[in-house]
């Protein structure tokens, strides 16, 4: 949550008059929520307002560094205060209490390594244009940091998934959806749960399996979704989350391997964010361009706008690109689009 600046303190920024030392002081953020999370602070006010005294004597902690915690979570908005008693806001009992569907908890520890071990490296990645670290080889080797990983992918799913399962075509006979890249797999499980003549399958790698949702219709796959053979017979194919992890010959050639692994008229739906969608704001926007960073920094790949990604698709033997933004899925838009029929040019 940022810090948010009344009008004078606005002008003293714009002015330049303090130093700008709010984004050293956000990054600060971070590690209070962080350890606020840890210490289950959230989960120690998700029943009962309590006093920072009180509060110390719970999760025995000391109470006059807490005091000064609590002050800061809820001048970042993660808490309200009054007489003295702290509570929570919707935003930490949404995604900052344990026992939340959404929790984000479990992938915190995912947040904090990247901005304090990938991050710091970022001069690196602009010097020459490649990632420091190869994001999803850690990811392989790195079983604690996959679980955050994969934890923080699932609490986002869990929010988006019903939305984004309305505006998924899928056959009325049933049919077989291939979920490229899919982790958790929720996606897929949204979809089994509305269509029960459908079959899944979650191709991705051994680590990340590890967090998949069961399913009696829902097949597992470890492999590559890179290397390994898709497979074929699929109607819709899933890449979420997927394409800005990858550079243009990645992207160009897995496009072109999906449509080989689908049927005619089998649909891609890809889910990503689309550099030329319409942001309410400049922290909207700056958050998309600090994404696109952020994927240049650890993956070598970026964000696309949606005529590049809609390029990519027909030159890969798609028709019909387009771009659809269901309600409730505001930090993930979508392209969608057929395999082209034998009979169309």
């Amino acid at each position: 949550m940022p810090l948010f600046f009344n009008p004078l303190e606005a002008a003293a920024h714009r002015l330049s008059i303090a130093p700008p030392m709010f984004d050293y002081f956000n990054t600060l953020g971070l590690h209070a929520l962080v350890a606020a999370a840890r210490l289950r602070v959230f989960d120690a006010l998700r029943e009962r307002p309590s006093t920072a005294d009180a509060l110390a004597t719970t999760l025995t902690i000391d109470p006059r560094t807490a005091e000064v915690l609590l002050r800061v979570l809820a001048g970042l908005g993660y808490l309200r205060v009054k007489g003295g008693r702290y509570r929570l806001t919707r935003t930490s009992r949404t995604w900052f209490t344990t026992d939340s569907p959404t929790s984000l908890v479990a992938g915190l520890e995912f947040w904090e390594r990247t901005a304090c071990v990938i991050w710091p490296r970022l001069g690196e990645a602009v010097r020459d244009g490649s990632p420091v670290t190869p994001f999803y080889e850690l990811l392989e080797s790195d079983a604690a940091l996959s679980r955050s990983f994969q934890a923080w992918t699932a609490a986002l799913a869990r929010r988006q998934a019903p939305a984004t399962a309305r505006i998924i075509p899928v056959p009325r006979d049933g049919g077989h959806v291939l979920d490229v890249g899919g982790s958790h797999g929720l996606f897929s499980v949204e979809l089994l749960h509305r269509h029960p003549g459908l079959r899944a399958t979650v191709l991705d790698l051994p680590q990340a399996l590890e967090a998949a949702a069961d399913h009696p219709r829902l097949t597992l796959r470890a492999g590559s979704f890179l290397d390994d053979d898709l497979g074929e017979g699929y109607d819709v194919a899933l890449l979420f989350n997927i394409v800005h992890g990858l550079d243009d010959q990645e992207a160009a050639k897995l496009f072109a391997r999906v449509a080989a692994a689908l049927n005619p008229g089998g649909a891609i739906v890809i889910g990503d964010q689309f550099s030329d969608s319409l942001m309410p704001g400049r922290a909207s926007r700056t958050l998309l361009d600090l994404l696109d960073l952020n994927y240049r920094v650890a993956t070598g790949g970026r964000v696309r706008d949606f005529r590049e990604v809609a390029r990519m698709l027909r030159a890969a033997g798609f028709d019909r690109p387009r771009h659809r933004r269901p309600l409730r899925s505001v930090v993930t838009e979508f392209a969608v689009a057929v395999v082209k029929s034998p009979s169309r040019p």
